[in-house]
């Protein structure tokens, strides 16, 4: 199949942008963790130690059509979710703003306008240096009255008097791709590279069946590859260390041999670079190389479709002998009859390394639009690739909702991981996810323990959720059960984190309580209490009054 779904001072400004310099350091780091707990809820040693941990909660609805999800560097309080029709919207304390951060869907070809199903506005990246220079990048394809069905990486400026509002004026084009022909395989993924500040940008190779223009093997072509370009000015630079520099091949070009790279990432702690690349009709793979790598690698298409050499769903296409050929470490299917798992179109995600689940850290995330699966592995610097865990089950979000027509993940300022869903009932129809750890069990008193009072000591460390979670919180409940296996009751439910008087029982002589904290955000959700050792849910009464 060839489908995939997918504060600035006005008066420094000036100033600002002309002070950015060549020299671009390296940024990659950990993302600030500030105030927020580890649950540390993940060893990692065995499969097993990895399921039934996580869960998702909707943060955002009455979207439409989402493509992306990301955050400028540092900023903790928002998050920028693209719509293919053209606008960028901002969800910021839990609600999103009614104005659009940008509008261009006077300037996107996408569905709305009649455009084909792949094309819209689908990337987006905020400049390293975002929050002095105000610079962002969108991708899309261009509606201009023409039929040349042009792609453009773009760069915009935020407003100097509204942080929430980016400046339509300051459009300025980056660089253009012929997209001829074709309505689908357009790529759009935008990002900064974690050591090196230069901007990546993946494109598709044209379109139509098996690359009928050749594109993606042709190193004098910018399509079907991974280009590599410095936007630290306009006019766009080279990198002088891009591999074709000097050479044979179009400078840009960072890496090739690819059909349709619709979401790529890197780890933000070693720069590892993961690239899914959407498959024709037999096989989908994932890409991987070390941040130490050079560039240059061949993935193979449109000779290979994954490992595969005769291409499976096109014939021979030449030589299985390809230049600077690098493999996949994971592929999979569209028949049950090729391999157990099977898709048709997938959507790549992000090595976590967030704050909430540092024990799940190295851990990559992907999805298949059409079967709507959920997978993680976990990877290293070196790209090795064990065994998948499924995590369908584990994220989806019950009461009544579900996540399917996956397009993309993305990453906060925190590293912490989202998912969209397109809606497949279209305008208002899309949704954001967000994935949370499930919460342990805190023993918090045994044999002559004094009474239990959660408050604010030396001995107790709360995470402040309201200033730190993306959706408000309204409550906070306490539940207590006599053992970690038993009906856990609530015995407080308030504002606070802390109540006059603590927990009105104690444990009986040698006997110990067990307590779950959760949290209740303004739509009434809660944070899912969790497993018991044994991995089964841990059962919490829900039907009696908090307190009883």
């Amino acid at each position: 199949m060839n489908r995939n779904f997918p504060t600035l001072a006005a008066a420094g400004l000036a100033v600002l942008l002309t002070a950015l310099g060549a020299t671009l350091p390296a940024f990659a780091q950990a993302p600030d963790c500030t105030g927020i707990s580890d649950v540390s809820d993940f060893d990692g040693s065995a499969v097993s130690d990895l399921n039934g941990s996580l869960a998702t909660v909707r943060v955002a609805s009455g979207l439409t059509k989402p493509t992306f999800v990301t955050a400028p560097r540092g900023d903790i309080n928002r998050v920028f979710i693209v719509e293919q029709d053209g606008k960028i919207k901002i969800l910021k304390n839990g609600s999103i703003l009614p104005t659009p951060f940008l509008d261009i869907s006077g300037l996107t070809q996408s569905p709305a306008d009649g455009g084909g199903d792949e094309e819209g506005l689908l990337g987006l990246a905020f400049h390293p240096d975002y929050a002095t220079n105000g610079w962002f990048f969108v991708y899309h394809t261009l509606h201009d009255g023409a039929s040349n069905m042009n792609n453009v990486v773009a760069r915009y400026t935020v407003s100097a008097g509204d942080p929430d509002q980016a400046d339509s004026s300051t459009r300025q084009v980056v660089i253009t791709f012929n997209h001829p022909t074709f309505t689908n395989h357009d790529g759009g993924m935008l990002a900064f590279g974690p050591d090196d500040g230069y901007l990546y940008i993946s494109t598709g190779d044209g379109g139509g069946a098996c690359d009928p223009s050749a594109n993606a093997q042709n190193l004098n072509s910018n399509l079907g590859k991974l280009l590599r370009i410095n936007v630290n000015s306009l006019p766009y630079t080279i990198p002088p260390d891009n591999p074709f520099v000097n050479k044979a091949g179009n400078d840009e070009i960072w890496s090739y041999g690819l059909r349709n790279p619709w979401r790529y990432s890197f780890d933000r702690i070693n720069s590892t670079l993961v690239i899914a690349d959407v498959g024709q009709d037999k096989w989908e793979e994932i890409d991987c190389r070390p941040g130490t790598s050079a560039g240059g690698e061949n993935y193979g298409w449109d000779h290979y479709e994954g490992t595969h050499c005769p291409n499976p769903s096109c014939g021979n296409q030449g030589s299985c002998s390809v230049t600077s050929y690098v493999g996949p470490i994971k592929e999979y299917c569209h028949s049950t009859t090729d391999c157990p798992l099977t898709g048709c179109s997938i959507t790549g995600g992000y090595i976590y390394q967030g704050c909430r689940m540092s024990d799940l850290h190295r851990t990559y995330f992907y999805a298949d639009y059409c079967s709507a699966f959920i997978h993680s592995f976990r990877t290293d610097a070196s790209c090795a690739a064990p065994a998948d865990i499924d995590r369908t089950t584990d994220l989806a979000p019950g009461g009544g909702l579900d996540i399917k027509d996956i397009t993309s993940f993305g990453e906060d300022a925190r590293g912490e991981i989202y998912i969209c869903e397109r809606g497949a009932a279209g305008v208002g129809a899309g949704e954001v996810f967000k994935i949370l750890p499930t919460l342990r069990i805190m023993e918090v008193s045994g044999i002559n323990a004094p009474q239990f009072l959660p408050a604010k000591s030396a001995a107790w460390t709360w995470e402040d959720l309201t200033a730190t979670s993306s959706h408000p919180i309204a409550n906070y409940k306490v539940y207590r059960s006599g053992s970690p296996t038993g009906v856990f009751n609530c015995v407080h439910q308030g504002p606070t984190n802390s109540w006059a008087g603590g927990d009105p029982a104690v444990p009986a002589p040698g006997g110990v309580f067990y307590y779950l904290i959760t949290a209740v955000n303004a739509d009434g959700e809660e944070a899912r209490p969790g497993n018991r050792s044994d991995g089964t849910p841990r059962t919490v009464n829900t039907s009696s009054s908090c307190p009883p």
